[in-house]
C-alpha cells in the first residue's frame, strides 16, 4: 500500500500543471500550458529523463527551434569552421580543446553517456538571478516597444501595451494583463488561475481579485507600476474588455553560478587563470588564455586602458564601452559580477560569430 501512495503522489506531482512556484517563467502557466506532459510523458517515454523526445535537448528544441530566434543542429559549432551556438551534442571531455566533465555535480547528471545537453548548463526549471551575469535580465518584449495585444478583437488591433521600464531588480515572472471593463484592469502570473487589480490608478498597490476578475481603475496613456516595483508599463487608449497582452521577465536558467562566467570553467577548467600564472613563465606544453575572475587592471602594470585613473575597456570601433554608438550592443565587453572579467566577457555561447563588429542575434 506504501509503494501505491508513493507512485500515485509521484504521478501526481508529473500530471498536474506546475505553477510559477515550482517551474520559473517562461516555462511555466503564464505564458504556456505549464504542464508536465509538455515535455514529459509518464509511460513508454523515448528519453531516458521521461522526456517526449529522445535526448534532452532534442525537447528543448521543440520549443526553441522554432522561436524568434531559431535553434537549429546545423547552427553549431564546429571548431575554426563555423556555426554561433556552443554545441549541445558534444562530448563534455575533449582533449582536443582541452575540456573535462563539468565539476558541479547537477551539472555532471546531465552529461549523458559522455554528451553534452542543453540541461547541462541550462536549467529549465528555474531562472536563478543569482547565478546571472549582470545586465542578463531578458523581457518577451522590449523596453519602449509597444506590444499588440495577444488576441485583438477582429479589425482592431492598434491597442497596445508598452513594457517603460524594467530595472535590474526585476523577479522572474510571467504576466497575463487583460482589460476587464471599461478602464479597468487585472494581472496573472499563472495563467488565469488567479488575480490581482490595481488599488490605485498608477498601480501603487495590489490587492487580490477574484477568480473571474473584477478588475481595477487605470489611466490609458498613464504609467502603471506593476505588483513588481522594478516595471512599469503603459496601455494606449482604445482598449477594449477582454483585451490581452501576455510578456514575461526572466533570466538565462543557468544551471550553476556563471554570474561571472564562472560556467564555463565548469568544462573549460584549463582556462581558469590568472594573471600571476600567466606572466610567471610557461612550461612549454600549458596553453595561456586571457586572465579570468579578477578586476581590469589587477596585475598593477598599467598593461589596461586607464580612463581618469579607472581601469576602461572601449568597444570594438573605439567608442566608449556600453555608450552603443555603434549601434551594436551585442559586441559590448560585459564585466561579471564585483567588475571581473570572465570568459562571457569576450564570448557568447549562443547566437555570436567570430566578428566582433557584426550584430549578433542573441
Amino acid at each position: 500500500m506504501r509503494t501505491l501512495k508513493l507512485l500515485v503522489l509521484a504521478f501526481l506531482a508529473l500530471a498536474a500543471p506546475v505553477g510559477a512556484s515550482a517551474v520559473d517563467a517562461p516555462h511555466d502557466l503564464s505564458q504556456f500550458s505549464g504542464e508536465c506532459m509538455a515535455c514529459h510523458q509518464l509511460h513508454n517515454a523515448i528519453g531516458t529523463a521521461l522526456t517526449s523526445q529522445a535526448t534532452l535537448s532534442q525537447t528543448c528544441l521543440t520549443c526553441h527551434s522554432t522561436s524568434s530566434l531559431a535553434w537549429t543542429t546545423g547552427d553549431q559549432a564546429t571548431l575554426g569552421v563555423s556555426g554561433i551556438h556552443h554545441r549541445w551534442d558534444a562530448t563534455a571531455v575533449n582533449a582536443t580543446v582541452g575540456t573535462v566533465a563539468p565539476l558541479d555535480a547537477q551539472m555532471a547528471q546531465r552529461v549523458i553517456a559522455g554528451k553534452l545537453e542543453c540541461a547541462a548548463c541550462h536549467n529549465q526549471h528555474a531562472a536563478n538571478k543569482a547565478f546571472a551575469m549582470p545586465g542578463a535580465m531578458r523581457t518577451s518584449i522590449g523596453v519602449g516597444v509597444p506590444a499588440k495585444r495577444t488576441n485583438p478583437p477582429a479589425g482592431a488591433t492598434t491597442q497596445t501595451l508598452t513594457l517603460v521600464s524594467a530595472a535590474s531588480t526585476a523577479q522572474v515572472k510571467g504576466y497575463l494583463v487583460r482589460v476587464t471593463g471599461a478602464n479597468l484592469l487585472a494581472i496573472s502570473h499563472d495563467g488565469g488561475l488567479s488575480w490581482s487589480r490595481p488599488g490605485a490608478p498608477n498601480g501603487s498597490s495590489w490587492v487580490a481579485d477574484a477568480a473571474t476578475p473584477v478588475g481595477g481603475t487605470y489611466a490609458a496613456g498613464t504609467d502603471m507600476t506593476l505588483d513588481d516595483p522594478a516595471l512599469v508599463i503603459r496601455l494606449s487608449a482604445g482598449a477594449a474588455t477582454g483585451d490581452e497582452w501576455k510578456f514575461y521577465v526572466s533570466y538565462p536558467m543557468m544551471r550553476s553560478n556563471n554570474s561571472a562566467g564562472e560556467l564555463c570553467l565548469q568544462c573549460h577548467a584549463e582556462r581558469n587563470q590568472k594573471h600571476l600564472e600567466i606572466e610567471s613563465g610557461g612550461d612549454g606544453v600549458k596553453r595561456f588564455s586571457h586572465p579570468v575572475g579578477e578586476v581590469l587592471g589587477a596585475n598593477g602594470k598599467g598593461y589596461d586602458r586607464v580612463t581618469a585613473g579607472v581601469p576602461q575597456h572601449l568597444d570594438t570601433d573605439g567608442s566608449v564601452q556600453g555608450a552603443n554608438t555603434d549601434s551594436n550592443p551585442t559586441n559590448d565587453l560585459v564585466l561579471g559580477v564585483n567588475g571581473v572579467v570572465g570568459c562571457t566577457t569576450c564570448h557568447a555561447a549562443h547566437g555570436a560569430d567570430s566578428n566582433s563588429q557584426s550584430v549578433d542575434p542573441h
